[in-house]
């Protein structure tokens, strides 16, 4: 108790806080990969703009690579059906699936939600969506029949209706009964005042909304499925349900002019869903959707083009969403010659370059597939060295060389502000060369090379592992969009996009890979046991791989493998590509998954852990070098499936029975005492880590017990607790404090680490003498917890650098002056020991003070942004994320806790498992199955998009007078009540009304692609962006405890003061959904005196805003910030709240 009450003195200083502000704040940055259920796709071609809406109401809107825009509806569950880009404005209408509209407007770098409308009743039901040229109106058809208009100044309806009944007044009797919902509106080319329009069932009505009357009628036996109009604007086309499409003659009404067209008749076809003619100078184009024959390819998905004689059925392994094309330059942007077809799928996006000979693809510098194969595992590297980066760039363009058309990428939209500023708005590069790599392994047993560098993620090069191994079934490297030569098939098929989920065999799935950049060595390993080294080439070449078998449970003789066989590798010589040219192959008995692996180039030797063990390989000359079986001597089937005695079984019984007394009895003298339990007890009791800010100032006379978690002691005997979880090389005392020796240190799943030391033979003799190992130490910790991370720091307490980088000059040298210690971390705590007489020197417990465990851990470097590099401050910390997504920055060796925010929903257990640290404060996760969320934990290291839209003048309609007036009207009406505003800017909603031009000054900036300037999110200004338009962000920027406020985190903003302090809760009624509902959180306040005023400051600004104080001594206005807090398992409000007000 003594010991803690000492450690609660210790607190940080006015300026480490400060520097702890230029250093650490977390942010969402950007997202990378393709959109998770895409729903809808627009075209601007005035602006060069592509818009993707998804099934969970984002918007994302793409230029030229690094321009990007993000928006997010209000109403996550509703998808966004439809999207009307109003052309060179940078505005977008999008429709919803809850039959609402909304306005969007592109203002600087913001995509924001101005003005929303929506239309109750069935029959009110948009069904299709036209913009007028005039672009003054929006013709909204509905599935009542009748189309309405929607004003796009004022975003309100228009009293002009276009009523079925009147349109049906010339219409044969059969079709005025029912006609059917409006399927599709389309304005006649040159006749602006004059729209067709297509019902449901067939029939088509040439509407003169000038006279108004209906100027011709057409009649299809079949049911509509779209229209379009010839550039001429004397013929149009229709398609229907049953695969055919019909041109028609504007004066002809009767019938086509031709027999509708069947043209993979003449046995029942599908629905041909889109059609689009375009004019070209030779041949006409013909596009469309569907239209396969039913009995024989119903189910695929197929886009047919035509032109002349040309006719290619591109064949997409996902269903099709939208398409598109885009117009050569000069020509009409709707009607005009194409160059491009967009394809946007439920798994990816394709584009076919027209003008090629053969209809290539166009290779994507966005909106790549992540998941073209499932993915498994990752690893990010920075500051690749300039030959391996062009290495990889060279070999991945001969991969694909055949594959892809080498004409640039079409769309152009949009300007990089960096390249604005600098004058380079023709080139594409970054300004600051930065080499960054994203590896991920796949479940066909690719790794794929991403440069991570910017905003947009690009694929470099793949490996692949499958060309090793033979077998039946498993198939070569898939052709992957290679046309097919069978020119006797009918329809003609092409095989186009690269997303294939299948795998050829499950036991190729790519587990663990680690890259060495300064050697370009490459090491995969797989789910049977395989381990593939390979290293960089330039040049094809063709030799044999040889492999090597290493048994684990060699000294097992009962041993029984009761699992999948091992992959065959391929004997002979192999053809290798180039690229990363596999060298040797370890193959691991028993073939179990690999679980971890670890890689020292510069020794020449690579070790993996399975669930029975582990295994060091000297890849130089091809020999095992040691085997080391971690299973418990009593199990010899792997699975912990050997008979447990009946008298164990009472002891454990009897055991677990004491134990639920004890909790129960201290939880009641817990209660008695009214004492809330405290999640983050943050000072340790052997000296470990501290919170982030002053965390002792006492709230009451009473001073709360802190309270531990129960942390239960596992089963010696448990069958998981033979697997290797983390592997680590290091030259490191070990053995005295004079030399430095080679070390492997494992981890176990039990809480064993095991210490070999290594002797490698030097310079020549290395390739003559075999390396060998035996077994060192051995550490056993005491709650047997998975350790999953190990880690060593030198004298300056900055961990090791990886192999050779001192050598050549990337790291500063070893500091060996003072002792090393090693940090092992286990899923409940972070322990700290000196080397080499293994002596603890702090620890942090995190699962006994806060119930959570640790999932992922890395190493970091922070570094302020100070434009004089002499001044500049740099320090290596520990990253960890635990299983509530909460990720936790510690300083080191004290770890002290610097940073605690709230990452990833503690629901999405896929993305917790995904993410990835790198070195520079930084981490990537899985969103979704097929889109990579980036994060950054610094306040100087900021990857996002900096970009905006450069409009014509007045491109825009200026408000009315009316709208003015509506404006000042609304804005008295919310006069006093900011914090409503502030909560519908945040979900990238103006309630108010909508700003006018691009230019206008926004109160409130809303939803934003993120913002540089902004260092420091603790708590937010009302002026300031949210950032990337999820409203899960109002939970994450907090470089405090969004996820975690404790009663200590508040004790730490109490110290700070010099006057009396206190806590005052706000209470906060907001309007959100049309629901009032009621929201409690914590704000930090200052007290300035007891009589008349509160001065309510935050962190990232000077200023100080003075507010007269009611007689309750509650602040008049509301103009204070919400923070939203997750509360952590052990943190009740109600406990927090009753420690406050006492």
């Amino acid at each position: 108790m003594l010991k803690f009450i000492r450690g609660k003195g210790q607190q940080p200083s006015a300026e480490r806080q400060k520097l702890q502000r230029e250093l650490f704040a977390f942010r969402k940055t950007v997202q990378h990969g393709f959109p998770n259920k895409p729903t809808s796709l627009a075209w601007d071609p005035a602006l060069r703009l592509l818009a993707v809406g998804t099934a969970s109401g984002a918007i994302k809107i793409f230029g030229k690579p690094g321009v990007e825009f993000y928006g997010q509806h209000s109403n996550h569950e509703s998808a966004v059906t439809k999207i009307v880009f109003v052309p060179n404005e940078g505005r977008l209408v999008s429709l919803c699936d809850d039959n609402s509209l909304h306005l969007w407007e592109v203002n600087g770098s913001i995509l924001e939600e101005v003005k929303e409308h929506s239309l109750e009743g069935k029959l009110k039901k948009i069904s299709a969506l036209c913009l007028e040229s005039a672009r003054e109106h929006l013709l909204l058809g509905t599935e009542g029949g009748n189309i309405y208009l929607l004003n796009l100044k004022t975003f309100n309806m228009s009293e002009t209706i276009i009523y079925q009944d009147v349109v049906m007044q010339n219409v044969p009797e059969d079709y005025k009964i029912n006609p059917g919902a409006v399927e599709a509106i389309a304005e006649q080319p040159g006749c602006p005042d004059k729209i067709l329009i297509g019902y449901n069932r067939g029939l088509m009505v040439l509407w003169d909304r000038k006279a108004p009357g209906a100027d011709q009628t057409y009649i299809s036996s079949q049911q509509l499925e779209s229209i379009c109009w010839h550039k001429s604007g004397s013929r149009f086309t229709s398609s229907h349900n049953d695969g055919s499409y019909a041109v028609w003659d504007v004066g002809v009404g009767e019938k086509p002019l031709e027999e509708p067209n069947t043209i993979y008749g003449p046995f029942p076809c599908k629905a041909v869903t889109k059609f689009l003619w375009r004019q070209s100078k030779g041949d006409d184009y013909i596009l469309f959707a569907g239209g396969m024959p039913r009995a024989s390819y119903s189910d695929r998905h197929a886009i047919t083009v035509q032109q002349g004689k040309k006719h290619v059925v591109f064949d997409f392994t996902s269903k099709i969403v939208d398409f598109f094309t885009i117009a050569i330059e000069g020509e009409d942007p709707e009607f005009g010659e194409p160059d491009t077809l967009i394809v946007l799928l439920e798994e990816e996006l394709v584009a076919i370059d027209l003008l090629s000979e053969d209809w290539k693809m166009l290779s994507l510098p966005y909106l790549v597939s992540l998941h073209a194969s499932a993915v498994t595992c990752s690893q990010h590297i920075s500051n690749v060295p300039v030959q391996l980066w062009e290495d990889i760039i060279s070999a991945g363009k001969k991969q694909v060389q055949d594959l892809y058309s080498s004409r640039e990428w079409p769309i152009t939209g949009g300007v990089i502000l960096s390249e604005k500023e600098n004058g380079k708005e023709d080139n594409n590069e970054e300004p600051e060369v930065t080499r960054n790599l994203l590896l991920t392994g796949h479940e066909d047993g690719t790794v794929r090379f991403w440069n991570a560098s910017g905003i947009a993620l690009q694929p470099l090069y793949k490996f692949a592992s499958a060309g090793l191994f033979s077998g039946d079934e498993i198939g070569g490297d898939g052709s992957n969009g290679v046309a097919d030569d069978d020119e006797e098939e009918w329809p003609p098929f092409r095989k186009v996009g690269t997303f294939d989920p299948y795998s050829d065999d499950p036991r190729l799935a790519v587990k663990k890979v680690v890259l060495c950049p300064l050697t370009g060595t490459l090491v995969v390993a797989g789910t049977a046991g395989s381990v593939i080294v390979a290293k960089i080439g330039s040049e094809q070449v063709e030799k044999e791989v040889k492999v090597t078998t290493m048994n684990v449970v060699s000294d097992r003789d009962g041993f029984v493998w009761k699992g999948h066989d091992q992959l065959t590798p391929r004997s002979g010589n192999i053809s290798l590509p180039p690229g990363f040219q596999s060298s040797a192959i370890l193959q691991l008995h028993p073939p179990a998954a690999v679980t971890a692996l670890v890689l020292h180039s510069e020794w020449g030797l690579a070790a993996a852990g399975t669930a029975h063990g582990l295994a060091l390989f000297d890849f130089v000359r091809h020999k095992g070098v040691l085997t080391k079986c971690t299973l418990n001597p009593n199990d010899l089937s792997g699975a912990g499936d050997a008979p447990i005695s009946r008298r164990k079984s009472f002891k454990k019984s009897l055991r677990e029975s004491f134990r639920r007394l004890r909790k129960g009895r201290s939880t009641r003298h817990a209660d008695k005492r009214g004492t809330g339990t405290s999640p983050t007890a943050e000072k340790k009791r052997d000296g470990g880590g501290d919170a982030s800010t002053p965390s002792s100032a006492p709230l009451s006379p009473v001073e709360p017990k802190p309270v531990e978690r129960q942390v239960e002691a596992r089963p010696v005997d448990d069958g998981q607790g033979s697997m290797v979880r983390c592997l680590y090389f290091a030259r490191t005392y070990i053995i005295s404090v004079q030399s430095m020796t080679p070390t492997l240190w494992a981890g176990t799943n039990n809480g064993t680490v095991f210490v070999f030391t290594i002797t490698v033979p030097g310079g020549q003799k290395r390739t003559e003498e075999d390396v060998s190992c035996q077994l060192g130490k051995e550490i056993q910790l005491k709650h047997r917890a998975p350790v999953i991370s190990v880690s060593i720091l030198d004298g300056a307490s900055v961990p090791l650098p990886d192999p050779l980088e001192v050598e050549r000059g990337l790291a500063k040298q070893v500091d060996t002056g003072t002792p090393h210690r090693v940090v092992i971390c286990s899923e409940e705590q972070f322990k700290i020991f000196t080397l080499p007489s293994l002596k603890p020197f702090c620890k942090f417990k995190l699962t006994a003070h806060e119930g959570s465990r640790v999932r992922r851990v890395g190493f970091a470097s922070f570094s302020t942004s100070r434009p004089d590099s002499s001044t500049q401050y740099t320090e290596s910390c520990l990253l960890c994320l635990t299983n509530l997504g909460d990720c936790i920055v510690l300083s080191v060796p004290e770890l002290r806790r610097q940073l605690n925010a709230a990452v990833i929903r503690r629901e999405d257990i896929n993305g917790i498992s995904s993410l990835t640290f790198t070195k520079n404060g930084e981490a990537f996760y899985l969103h979704s199955s097929s889109e990579l969320q980036r994060i950054t934990l610094s306040a100087s290291t900021i990857t996002q998009p900096r970009c905006c839209l450069e409009l014509p003048e007045g491109a825009r309609p200026k408000a009315t007078e009316t709208d003015e007036e509506d404006m000042e009207d609304e804005d008295d009406d919310e006069e006093g009540d900011e914090e409503k505003g502030d909560e519908g800017k945040i979900e990238g909603r103006e309630s108010a009304a909508p700003s006018p031009t691009a230019q206008e000054v926004q109160a409130i900036p809303p939803t934003v692609n993120g913002d540089t300037d902004h260092a420091e999110p603790i708590i937010q200004e009302p002026d300031e962006p949210k950032e990337n338009g999820t409203e899960e962000d109002r939970h994450d920027m907090s470089a405090l405890s969004v996820g975690d406020i404790t009663i200590d985190s508040v004790k730490d903003h109490l110290m700070t003061s010099s006057e009396e302090n206190r806590i005052t809760e706000i209470k906060n009624e907001r309007l959100e959904f049309s629901t009032r509902t009621e929201t409690q959180s914590v704000v930090k306040t200052t007290v300035i005196s007891s009589g008349t005023t509160v001065v309510n400051s935050t962190n990232s600004s000077n200023i100080a805003v003075v507010e007269p104080t009611s007689a309750d001594g509650q602040p008049s206005s509301q103009t204070l910030n919400e923070i939203s807090s997750r509360k952590a398992p052990l943190a009740k409000m109600e406990d927090l709240e009753i420690e406050i007000t006492m």
